[in-house]
C-alpha cells in the first residue's frame, strides 16, 4: 500500500495541529467528511466572494462529493482527518481547526486574481480576531511567472503585507519545469512549495524530484524554498461509480481503500507545508510565523543527488519543532518587503525625485517601485521615460511597467526595442506594457509573435498569453507552427498556452485523444501523445 502522508514525512503521532487555526483559500470546497468537522477539530466555510463572509461551521453530508474537488484535496492534503480510511489517509496535521476560503468560481485571469485578493482582504480584516496562524494559496492569481517585482501583483502586494502582519503564507510553485513559478510564490516572503515524488517503498531518500516550477525571481528569490509530496500523494478520491474509479489512472491496480486515489500537483505540497507548519506551532504556540518558517527552512533535508536539481529540502517536522531557532521578530519585521515599500512611498514627492536623479542603482530602483500603484504626473514622466535605456535591466523593467500605467505616454519607439532586451525581466516588462496598450496591438503583431519562439519558456508563456488577449488572426500560424515541436519535447506550459491562444483566436477546440484521466502525469507517454495528437489536428486543420 501507499504510504500516507504523514508516514513518508516520519511526523511524530502526538503532533497533529490541535489547537492550531489555519487557512485554504480555493474556489470551492466538497462537504466531504476528511475535512468537515469532528471530535477532534471544527471546520469553518467563509465565502469571501458573497456579502455575507461570517465564518460557517462546515458539517459533511451524504454527497454526492462531485464538486470542489480541488478545494477538497488541497484542504485534505493540509489537515484531512481520514475518516474514510478509519484515520490512516490523513493530511499532514488532521487536528487542526480548517478555515475555508472559498473564493467562488474562476472565470479568467483577471476574476482570479480578484476574487483571491478579496479571499486575502478577508484575512487582512480577520485572521487575528480568528487567531488564524497561517494560509495556504495553491490557485493561480499571476500576472506573469515571477520575473515581474512583486510589487506590480496586486495579489502579492497583499501577501507581502499579511506577511509583514505575522500571517504565515504559503504558495505552491506550480507543476511545469519549463516556468519559474506559478501565482504568489514568488512573493518574495511568501513561503514558495515544490515537491518530491513518494516512492512505494516510503523511503524519502529514494524519493525523486517532482516536475515543478524552478528558477530565480525576479526579486532574486529562488523558487521552490521547500519541498512536500507532490507525486503519489493519497487523497480523498470520490468515485461517483465504478467506471469512473476504473477510469482513473492509478487506481484500478492501486491497493487502496474505497473513495482515495494516488494523485499529483504542488497543489498538495502547499497545503503539506501549512500542516507541517500547525504542527510545529502546536509544540511552539509563541513562534511567530517568520520563526516557524525560518526552523522549516533551516531542519529541512536535503538530498546531494536525488532532488538537489531543486535546490532545496525536504520538510522535517520533528527536526523543525526542536529547532534552536534564535530570531529577532522585531528586526525581521521592521525590514519586511512590504515596509520597505511603504516608508518609501511614504517619503516627500521631492526626496523620490531626487532619488530618481542620484545615479545609484539601489536609490533609483527604490524610488521607482514607490510610484508604483500612483498616478503618474508629467514631471515624473520626463524622469522616468529616460530610464528606459538604463544600464540596469531591473530600472528598464521598472520603468517599462511604472509607464504602462499611463497608456498614453507610451509609444511604439518605446516598447519596440524593449521586445528585444537581453534581460528576460525585461522582455516580460514590455509585455506587460503591451497589455496594457491595445491602441498599439495591431503595430506590434510581429515583435508579439517573434517572442513565441523566445529562448526563456517564461517569456514564450507570456507572449502567448497575451496573444490570446489581442485575439489577432496574424498569430495563427506562428503559434501552430511550434505546436508540435511543444507537444514532442514535452514543454507542458506553452503548448497549452498555444492551444489556448488558438481557440480564443478562432473558436475552435479539438477534443483529447486519447482523452485525459484523472492522475495522469503530465509528463507521461500518454500525455505526450495526446499533445502530439492535437498538434495533429491544428495542423491539419490550418491546411484544410
Amino acid at each position: 500500500m501507499w504510504p500516507s502522508i504523514r508516514a513518508f514525512l516520519n511526523i511524530p503521532e502526538n503532533l497533529t495541529g490541535k489547537g492550531v487555526n489555519i487557512a485554504v483559500i480555493d474556489s470551492s470546497f466538497a462537504q466531504h467528511p476528511d475535512i468537515t468537522s469532528n471530535r477532534q477539530r471544527n471546520t469553518y466555510l467563509i465565502q469571501t466572494s458573497e456579502p455575507d463572509t461570517q465564518p460557517v461551521l462546515l458539517q459533511s453530508n451524504e454527497g454526492p462529493w462531485n464538486k470542489g474537488l480541488h478545494g477538497l484535496w488541497s484542504a485534505t492534503a493540509a489537515a484531512g482527518s481520514g475518516m474514510l480510511s478509519n484515520g490512516f489517509f490523513t493530511g499532514a496535521a488532521p487536528d487542526a481547526n480548517l478555515y475555508l476560503l472559498q473564493t467562488g468560481s474562476f472565470y479568467t485571469s483577471n476574476d482570479a486574481e480578484e476574487k483571491i485578493g478579496k479571499a486575502l482582504e478577508w484575512l487582512k480584516a480577520n485572521w487575528r480576531s480568528s487567531n488564524i496562524r497561517g494560509v495556504v494559496l495553491t490557485v493561480t492569481a499571476t500576472r506573469d511567472t515571477g520575473l515581474l517585482p512583486w510589487q506590480a501583483d496586486p495579489v502579492r502586494i497583499l501577501c507581502e503585507e499579511l506577511m509583514s502582519e505575522g500571517l504565515l503564507i504559503v504558495s505552491s510553485s506550480g507543476n511545469t519545469k519549463e516556468l519559474t513559478c506559478d501565482g504568489p510564490s514568488a512573493s518574495p516572503s511568501v513561503l514558495s512549495v515544490g515537491g518530491v515524488i513518494v516512492p512505494v517503498d516510503g523511503d524519502a531518500l529514494h524519493a525523486q524530484a517532482y516536475h515543478g516550477c524552478r528558477g530565480n525571481t525576479f526579486d532574486n528569490k529562488w523558487v521552490p524554498e521547500i519541498l512536500a509530496p507532490a507525486g503519489n500523494v493519497v487523497l480523498p478520491m470520490p468515485f461517483q461509480s465504478e467506471e469512473e474509479r476504473l477510469h482513473h489512472y492509478t487506481a484500478s491496480y492501486d491497493n487502496l481503500p474505497d473513495g482515495y486515489a494516488r494523485t499529483e500537483g504542488t497543489s498538495y505540497s502547499g497545503p503539506i507545508i501549512l500542516g507541517a507548519a500547525a504542527c510545529i506551532w502546536q509544540v511552539n504556540p509563541l513562534w511567530s510565523a517568520a520563526k516557524v518558517k525560518e526552523a522549516i527552512l533551516r531542519s529541512s533535508t536535503h538530498s546531494p543527488h536525488v532532488w538537489n536539481e531543486l535546490r532545496s529540502g525536504l520538510v522535517n517536522v520533528s527536526a523543525a519543532v526542536n529547532m534552536n531557532v534564535s530570531f529577532d521578530d522585531e528586526g525581521f519585521l521592521a525590514t519586511t518587503p512590504f515596509l520597505l515599500w511603504k516608508s518609501w512611498k511614504e517619503r516627500e514627492h521631492t526626496e523620490s525625485l531626487a532619488a530618481l536623479r542620484s545615479g545609484d542603482e539601489e536609490e533609483t530602483l527604490a524610488a521607482l517601485f514607490s510610484y508604483f500603484s500612483e498616478p503618474l504626473s508629467i514631471e515624473m514622466f520626463h524622469d522616468i521615460h529616460p530610464l528606459l535605456q538604463h544600464s540596469s535591466y531591473k530600472i528598464r523593467a521598472a520603468a517599462i511597467i511604472l509607464l504602462s500605467e499611463c497608456p498614453e505616454t507610451i509609444s511604439i519607439e518605446d516598447l519596440r526595442p524593449l521586445f528585444k532586451d537581453t534581460s528576460s525581466y525585461v522582455r516580460m516588462g514590455v509585455l506587460y506594457a503591451c497589455g496594457k496598450c491595445p491602441d498599439l496591438w495591431e503595430q506590434l503583431l510581429i515583435d508579439i509573435a517573434a517572442l513565441f519562439s523566445d529562448m526563456d519558456s517564461d517569456i514564450q508563456y507570456a507572449s502567448l498569453t497575451l496573444a490570446a488577449q489581442v485575439k489577432h488572426p496574424f498569430f495563427i500560424s506562428p503559434i501552430i507552427a511550434g505546436l508540435m515541436d511543444d507537444a514532442v519535447n514535452q514543454r507542458v506550459s506553452t503548448f497549452s498556452q498555444r492551444c489556448h491562444a488558438l481557440e480564443q483566436i478562432t473558436g475552435i477546440q479539438f477534443d483529447s485523444e486519447p482523452e485525459w484521466r484523472e492522475g495522469q502525469c503530465w509528463y507521461s507517454a500518454r500525455s505526450t501523445e495526446t499533445r502530439v495528437g492535437i498538434a495533429r489536428k491544428w495542423i491539419a486543420w490550418q491546411s484544410s
